[in-house]
Parts: structure tokens; sequence; C-alpha cells
């Protein structure tokens, strides 16, 4: 959860959520975040995953990722992004697979849901322009509920069929959950390093995978 407050974003260095956590902890990030004077998603985007260090230390570039605007205004970024097409060429080099847009903004009035027809110059289209360039997910900010158009925004992502693990993994210690449920539905090929899933983890499934490796077995003590 980061500020469209380019300023803001480069110096934001909560902790992202996580499973388990819940609307308090959503709430208590929210009121934790910097704020600022003007609505500039894209170039709030580029400081805080190219300019801020802190986003360094738990973002990863073998994962996923996907953006999600929320605004009820339009864009007005014009330090890096003057143009939609600059912020879309960037955004899609950021993986070394496919990137994903949602936008959750004020829609043109001829569509909009809200009880008064917004004013046309707070209409996100340059958030929803880039988002249709990734044929990404658009929710109208006044819908009641945002949480489907951001569960079909996340099921567009790929579904992994294996991992490659970091560490040469003493075998029988792998371990694999599945939503924190032990899965046994992989197989482990040592010539790649890599755990295959023989059932694909279903979309927005949370996976870990826990092993020991021989640096962990070369810091236990000797047997006396």
């Amino acid at each position: 959860m980061v500020s469209n407050h380019p300023p803001a974003a480069a110096q934001e260095d909560q902790f992202p959520l996580v499973p388990g956590d819940d609307i308090v902890d959503a709430e208590d990030m929210l009121d934790g975040m910097r704020v600022g004077y003007f609505e500039e998603g894209f170039d709030s985007v580029y400081e805080y995953i190219i300019n801020n260090p802190y986003s360094a230390t738990w973002m990863r570039n073998d994962s996923a990722l996907l953006v999600v605007f929320v605004s009820d205004e339009e864009d007005q970024s014009n330090g890096y992004f003057g143009q939609v097409g600059e912020f879309t060429s960037w955004y899609s080099t950021l993986r070394f697979g496919p990137v994903y847009l949602s936008s959750i903004v004020t829609q043109d009035p001829s569509v909009s849901v809200c009880s008064t027809p917004p004013v046309p110059a707070y209409v996100g289209d340059r958030y929803m322009e880039a988002t249709n360039a990734f044929n990404g997910v658009i929710v109208d900010i006044c819908a009641e509920d945002w949480s489907a158009g951001v569960t079909d925004a996340s099921h567009q992502v790929d579904p992994y069929e294996w991992y490659e693990l970091t560490y040469e993994p003493i075998e029988d210690s792998i371990r694999i959950f599945i939503d924190h449920v032990p899965n046994n539905d992989w197989t482990y090929q040592a010539s790649d390093n890599t755990v295959y899933f023989t059932t694909i983890p279903d979309a927005g499934a949370w996976v870990e995978i826990a092993y020991r490796h021989e640096e962990t077995e070369h810091l236990r003590p000797p047997p006396i």
C-alpha cells in the first residue's frame, strides 16, 4: 500500500500486508502511510520500486507483479511519465514474465455507478488506458465491492508449475504447504534443483517450500 504522491512513495517503509492480516491491519497501514497533495500514480510506482531502498528488502524480481491503482482523480504524473505509453513501456520491463495492472478509479459519467455524476476532469482515463494495455481489470471507484475486480486481476497471473530452489536441499527434508496445508503432490528433480507440482496450485494459493541444506548442516555442533 503506497501513496499516490511520489515524494511520499519514495519514503514509504511499511512492510506489506501478508496472508493472515485482516481489515484492522489494512486500516493501520493506511493510517500510517505517508500522504501528499497530488495524485501521480505512475510516478509514485516508479519512485517506490526504483528510488525507495526499502522496496528492495521485500520485492522479488522472480515473482509476479500486480499493481492496483486506487484513485478518485485522474493521474497527474508529469515527472517520469508525461505520456501513458512511457509508463506502460517501462512497467512492462519490470519482470522476466508478464506484469499486471488493475484500476479502481472514477469512470465516465455515462457508465459511472456513483450516486452523483463525477466531474469529467476526475475520470481516470490515463489509469484505464494503462490498465487496458495489459488487459487488466477496471472497477468503478463507487462500486460497493472492489474485491471481485482485484481477485480477477490476481487470477491473470500465470500458474506456477515448478519452483527452482535457492539452495541444494537435503532431499528428505523438503516440506511443501499450500495455504498452510501440507501437500504431497510434487516431485523434486536434483539435476536442476527444482520442485515440480503434480497438481498445479490454484490461482492465488499461498505456497511455502521449506527444507534444510548443507550450509545449515555445517552449522550443527559435532556429535559428542
